[in-house]
């Protein structure tokens, strides 16, 4: 029996054309090749992700794993080298993978991180200075992130009919320019790339490489500022802000309580947050996720 795929991983599917449409219907035969290559017992598919079908398992020795496969054309490759890379340091533990299937079979997890915001925000920063010890590469792509974002919020702005206002994209597009006049090859670090805390999951007991409970899943694996992910996380809490009376002053609270758990600046921290704030609203538009990408944009015009 192949698991069901969850509604927002199908909607990702749809958005990419036949691309998609063609890895949904593979799913059957890769979930039944991997099953038998592996040893594996299906159990209940894992919600909340967009671009990946996750599985619980069961091993032919009885221990639980979780089987992922994800969607073409994400750079799997690079996410399954930063986890192996990494061997459990801040990040969730290999078992297998199937590169040509993009499959791997990792670790078993808890849920993810729902904690009070302060309580999450000190989380993710503990648990992003363990993940940062993996050495970012000698030589750096061109263009950078801050080019990349600058890039996609002016392209997708424009093709999506201006779901926001001009002030907004144009504070983005300023905070992108400063972040790319400021790029220092010899700052960067092997970034998570998206560290939400829908990508932190709780340890099933206390482990080495987890010192505050929880360790990432799904890395980008992109070599950036550790500001950039530090934006990252600053980028979600759009129910906070949204409902805030002062919602800048609450978020530069946030950036300053990262900046103090970690060493980094606070304001090109709070420059990544909207820059991602920005450019996340665009793409969840573009890839049928509308509420969720029309809140981020909502909160970024209430930061205005």
């Amino acid at each position: 029996m192949v698991p069901q795929v969850p509604i927002m991983v199908r909607r990702t599917a749809d958005s990419r054309g036949e691309t998609g449409r063609a890895w949904l219907a593979s799913l059957p035969g890769y979930v039944s090749h991997l099953s038998e290559a592996w040893s594996l017992r299906l159990g209940e598919v894992l919600d909340g992700g967009t671009v990946a079908l996750v599985v619980r398992v069961t091993r032919q020795d009885g221990t639980c794993a979780v089987l992922k496969l994800q969607l073409p054309g994400l750079d799997f490759a690079t996410q399954v080298r930063t986890l192996v890379a990494a061997g459990g340091c801040g990040y969730v533990r290999v078992y297998r993978h199937d590169l040509s299937r993009d499959a791997v079979l990792l670790e078993p997890l808890g849920a993810p991180l729902a904690r009070p915001a302060e309580e999450s925000l000190d989380i993710l920063a503990a648990t992003l200075k363990l993940a940062w010890r993996l050495p970012a590469p000698a030589a750096v792509s061109t263009p950078t992130k801050a080019t990349q974002l600058r890039e996609l919020i002016s392209d997708l702005w424009t093709e999506l009919g201006q779901p926001c206002s001009r002030q907004v994209v144009d504070r983005a597009l300023s905070y992108a320019d400063d972040l790319e006049q400021t790029f220092r090859a010899d700052r960067l670090v092997l970034c998570h790339g998206d560290p939400h805390p829908d990508n932190a999951l709780a340890v099933l007991q206390p482990r080495q490489g987890a010192d505050a409970g929880y360790v990432f899943v799904d890395p980008d694996g992109l070599p950036a500022p550790p500001a950039y992910d530090l934006g990252v996380v600053l980028r979600g809490w759009t129910a906070e802000v949204l409902s805030s009376a002062t919602p800048a002053k609450l978020l530069r609270g946030y950036a300053g309580r990262l900046a103090s758990a970690t060493g980094v600046g606070v304001e090109e921290i709070w420059q990544w947050g909207f820059t991602e704030r920005v450019s996340s609203g665009l793409y969840l538009l573009r890839h049928g996720h509308l509420d969720e990408g029309r809140d981020y944009l909502a909160s970024a015009e209430h930061l205005m």
